[in-house]
């Protein structure tokens, strides 16, 4: 079906509002946090606390995008379906082992050299975000479905969901209870996302019925395990280089003579990089949804680099100007002392909005292609060259924060470089793609 910029518009603002809520998540909590006692040392562990969840969790997190390719018709759903409860069983063991045991000494204390008193301040709320990655795995398989069958509105209102509860709960218990700063946002996160399970599970039943409805089409072969771990495979491998990033520039972070301010600014100034690149994020399920098509194609290339750049704009125009500092002053309530390399960690970022939507299309080409070990391979390499840097700077004499941005804008200019390339060499699977694509029934 012939698609139009507005079709294209309105498909991706729920899913851009979805994800824009979701990483309010963080500076809501960090609001919190903030006018607790000891915010340094709360903030920067709260924030280790998240880096290492969301690492936990990267095997899940392309489930959505997994559902939403292959999930069409009986077969494939319960296929899958057993596919996704197998990945969070695996999951939720690794995440209780390091919460439990003194995997998480080994990690934050000989991995990455963070101070002793942070881990300390990080355990209790490591213990309680235990079993966040299975409700995140449980909601973005459904979500995946949901998405295939277009009803993207419901995904921004689960997101609506989860970040009432999450603002009431950080709200409620920083007013009236003594509870730690790093604790209020493991409990708020960890009860947020059961609630938003609860909602996804809730609202997809109509669409998982109408595939649990679906026979296999004529000519179509049944989706086996092998296929399922062929096409995950490798986006997890994506999903876990991805987020691995940030526990290397954690452990640069650690190394500098003022760690815990660099550790404390440093998750503010990933919050503002979520906000801005939300709508980067959210543009690749578009893309796999309606680029089926020559025309539809050539409509999405120029959505992106309209999207693209307006994105770009709007953290260029947010991080020089007062608006930085009203943010994390006056909303946020940042310490002073960490507020001016929060600033200068945004300014050298400005291009990321950019380069992450040029990503989520450049990814989504090459899903449609069947070439996802394309995108780990790029991703790997950027990788490389962003912790290569990040570390490089610091022995160089640049302040840590400062590497940190530059290094994450110079490795998502090599990874797009690598995605573009190999999206070039195999355009005629795209091809192939659009040939066969057919509505889902």
């Amino acid at each position: 079906m012939p698609v139009t910029y507005r079709k294209v518009l309105l498909f991706w603002l729920p899913l851009a509002f979805a994800w824009l809520l979701m990483t309010l998540e963080g500076p809501i909590i960090q609001s919190v946090i903030s006018r607790k006692p000891d915010s340094e040392t709360q903030l920067a562990a709260f924030g280790l606390v998240f880096s290492l969840s969301v690492l936990l969790e990267t095997p899940i997190i392309m489930l959505l995008a997994t559902s939403n390719a292959l999930s069409r018709d009986r077969q494939s759903f319960r296929l899958l379906w057993r596919f996704m409860l197998a990945l969070n069983l695996f999951v939720s063991s690794v995440a209780l082992a390091v919460a439990f045991t003194p995997l998480l000494d080994v990690y934050f204390g000989r991995l990455l050299q963070v101070p002793p008193h942070l881990i300390e301040a990080a355990r209790p709320a490591m213990r309680i975000m235990a079993l966040w990655g299975a409700f995140i795995g449980y909601r973005r398989f459904h979500q995946g479905v949901i998405i295939r069958f277009g009803n993207t509105r419901f995904v921004g209102y689960g997101t609506v969901v989860r970040l009432i509860f999450s603002a009431g709960v950080a709200f409620s218990l920083g007013a009236v209870t003594q509870v730690a700063g790093a604790e209020i946002g493991g409990i708020a996160l960890m009860l947020a996302v059961i609630a938003e399970a609860l909602y996804t599970h809730f609202v997809s039943r109509p669409d998982v019925k109408r595939l649990l409805e679906t026979s296999i089409a004529a000519g179509k072969r049944a989706l086996t395990y092998r296929q399922a771990l062929r096409f995950h495979l490798p986006l997890a491998v994506t999903s876990i280089v991805t987020f691995l990033v940030n526990p290397a520039i954690e452990r640069g972070l650690a190394s500098m003579p003022d760690a815990a301010r660099s550790l404390a600014a440093w998750p503010v100034i990933v919050s503002i990089m979520l906000v801005m690149r939300a709508g980067g994020m959210a543009y690749q399920e578009v893309v796999i949804s309606l680029n089926d098509s020559e025309g539809n194609h050539r409509i999405l290339r120029r959505f992106t680099l309209r999207l693209g750049f307006a994105l770009s704009l709007i953290m260029l125009l947010f991080s020089f100007s007062p608006l930085i500092s009203l943010y994390s002053g006056f909303l946020l309530g940042v310490p002073e002392s960490l507020r001016g390399l929060v600033v200068m960690g945004a300014q050298a970022a400005c291009l990321l909005p950019l380069l992450t939507t040029l990503h989520s299309y450049f990814r989504a080409l090459l899903m449609l292609g069947g070439n996802t070990a394309a995108i780990y391979q790029a991703i790997v390499l950027g990788f490389v060259l962003t912790t290569a840097i990040v570390w490089g700077g610091i022995s160089a004499g640049l302040h840590g924060i400062f590497a940190a941005s530059l290094g994450l804008t110079c490795g998502q200019l090599l990874e797009l470089a690598l995605l573009a390339l190999a999206y070039r060499r195999g355009k005629s699977a795209l091809r192939l793609h659009w040939q066969s694509a057919i509505a889902p029934t």
